[in-house]
């Protein structure tokens, strides 16, 4: 009987991935693991911030404080807004960042006070400009920095109270958290005026100072549209007049040119969320912050996509020149909380009456 041949098993040949699809699938990869970081980072940001911890926690007289987050105000009940996040922006009148701490009492004044306030829950960015010339409670520091004592003066000073760095953005922030009756940040961030070179713009070149008159003004006539050179541009929101409404012309200056700047780095983000990271790096040597990164990218990415209405509102008051020519103002407090109410708060019904 004949033995059945038995086959030899066929073995297959293992196919191999070509060289492209595999660099394909690694970039895939790699890029997978981005984004889990990104987006890691993105919601440790937002879970940090958006805690609704940040309502003012005093209230003018008249007004009655119900609990933690509603008023009594006018006959009329209001609630903070959830999931609001406050920052506090500082244009720095200083060439550049201090490598270290300065001696308590340096000249480095607070040039430009912005708060922004962005409700993430409507979706929308709102800026509050506060002078310079604010009077207002600001802490004094001794030598070591403990505070010594209180003074009502400018706000500016308060900046230059500090060390220049973080010990100035502190009493900055505490002194605009007492003018806004105990309004919390969530975070702060100081421009020194030396990296305004960095960013220029073109502006229409408004009529309160002759540009024409100072170095590097040679093109400024007002009226004229002009692409501003780094030099001009620092020029352009810094000059002002030594009279009482100096600073107000100045405030409208900065306020036009900075605008222009939101509204464009507002639509580059929103195009390309990863260009907030060249627009940072441009001027990082001159920013001074205690946002991480997962804020600064949350943060990033959450204000590019709100609404803004392209103007700014302000905190009213009379000016007038005080001591040394120096000019104060004083701020309408009733205008101020009614300020404070339409941004920060809600209006809500009056609370059902229980019975005995």
């Amino acid at each position: 009987m004949e033995q059945e041949k038995q086959e030899a098993p066929v073995q297959q040949k293992k196919k191999r991935l070509s060289t492209p699809l595999l660099i394909f699938i690694i970039l895939m990869a790699v890029t997978a693991v981005l984004c889990a970081v990104v987006a890691g980072i993105w919601l440790h940001g937002r879970s940090s911030l958006r805690n609704g911890g940040s309502a003012p926690t005093v209230t003018p007289g008249g007004t009655e404080q119900l609990d933690s987050y509603t008023v009594l105000h006018d006959g009329k009940y209001y609630r903070y807004k959830e999931h609001m996040v406050n920052l506090l922006l500082i244009g720095v009148d200083s060439d550049n960042k201090p490598a270290a701490p300065l001696p308590y009492g340096s000249d480095n004044q607070a040039d430009v006070i912005l708060v922004a306030a962005l409700d993430t829950d409507a979706n929308k960015m709102t800026l509050i400009s506060v002078s310079r010339d604010t009077m207002c409670d600001i802490g004094v520091p001794d030598d070591t920095g403990e505070i010594s004592g209180v003074a009502h003066t400018q706000l500016a000073l308060s900046f230059s109270n500090g060390d220049g760095l973080y010990e100035s953005c502190r009493l900055c922030r505490e002194a605009v958290s007492q003018l806004f009756y105990g309004l919390q940040f969530d975070g702060c961030a100081a421009f020194y005026m030396g990296g305004i070179g960095r960013l220029n713009d073109a502006v229409n070149v408004l009529d309160d100072y002759p540009f024409t008159d100072v170095p590097n003004g040679w093109n400024m006539y007002p009226g004229q549209d002009v692409t501003l050179t780094g030099r001009q541009a620092r020029l352009y929101i810094q000059a002002r007049r030594g009279d009482a409404t100096g600073n107000e012309d100045r405030m409208q200056r900065q306020k036009q040119y900075m605008l222009a700047l939101i509204s464009q780095a507002k639509d580059r983000v929103a195009a390309s969320p990863a260009s907030v990271v060249p627009l940072y790096n441009a001027v990082s040597d001159y920013v001074l912050t205690d946002l991480d990164l997962g804020k600064l990218t949350y943060l990033a990415t959450q204000a590019a996509g709100m609404s803004f209405s392209g103007d700014m509102l302000r905190v009213t008051g009379q000016a007038a020149l005080g001591d040394g020519n120096r000019v104060e103002l004083t701020v309408d407090q009733e205008a101020l909380y009614d300020l404070i109410l339409d941004v920060f708060y809600d209006e809500i019904p009056a609370p059902a009456q229980t019975g005995e």
